[in-house]
């Protein structure tokens, strides 16, 4: 079992009925004997507590969708070397260490890279994106089944989960989908967040 808000939880209760057992035990109770009973209460409580407060800041994935399309490695092979070398390597770390599904990575326009499950239709960016790069901020659709401007995003990966709108700069993004809702951590979105940095770097020494 991992340790979690849960897990918390169930070792205070575990613990609040072994102090209540062991009193009912008793057949002599002192002042000092109450002291630590209540104390030990008090402090099962507490565990319980952090518990179920440890609990509310757990994102709760949804069930792994059943996403249509194929699983596709397409890329601009007009693109210099090294830009080429950093796009695969990056979009491979994501797709294996975090629950990516498809990565789409556009620049001026174009659709540069495309790997995952993805669509056969040409994506052009709509509100969500253009947003995006204009204030360059990272935009998480934690649950895109409630989001409006939902449609945006069908020729990208239809009915994908969750996404996250990285910037690169006021030009470029990384759209990334995930298997499904709440599925990106903070770390990923920091991790993602500073690759898309480096990207930056190398298109800005490639002139791209």
């Amino acid at each position: 079992m991992g340790f979690n808000g849960k897990s918390l939880i169930l070792i205070g209760l575990i613990l609040f009925i072994f102090q209540i057992a062991n009193f009912i035990s008793i057949e002599t109770i002192t002042p000092e004997l109450e002291r630590a009973q209540v104390l030990a209460a008090i402090a099962s409580l507490i565990i319980i507590l952090i518990g179920f407060l440890f609990k509310q800041f757990e994102p709760i994935a949804g069930e792994k969708a059943d996403l249509k399309g194929e699983n596709k490695f397409l890329y601009d092979r007009n693109m210099p070397v090294e830009v080429i070398d950093e796009l695969a390597w990056g979009s491979e770390a994501i797709l294996t260490s975090t629950a990516a599904a498809a990565i789409l990575i556009h620049n001026d326009g174009a659709n540069i890279l495309r790997r995952g499950i993805t669509s056969s239709n040409e994506f052009k960016p709509g509100e969500t994106c253009l947003r995006s790069i204009k204030d360059m901020k990272l935009i998480s659709l934690a649950n895109t089944k409630f989001y409006p401007g939902r449609d945006e995003f069908f020729n990208f990966c239809a009915d994908i989960p969750s996404i996250l709108v990285v910037p690169i700069n006021n030009k470029a993004f990384i759209l990334i989908g995930g298997w499904s809702a709440k599925c990106f951590t903070k770390s990923d979105e920091k991790w993602i967040n500073n690759w898309s940095k480096k990207i930056n770097n190398i298109f800005s020494r490639n002139k791209i």
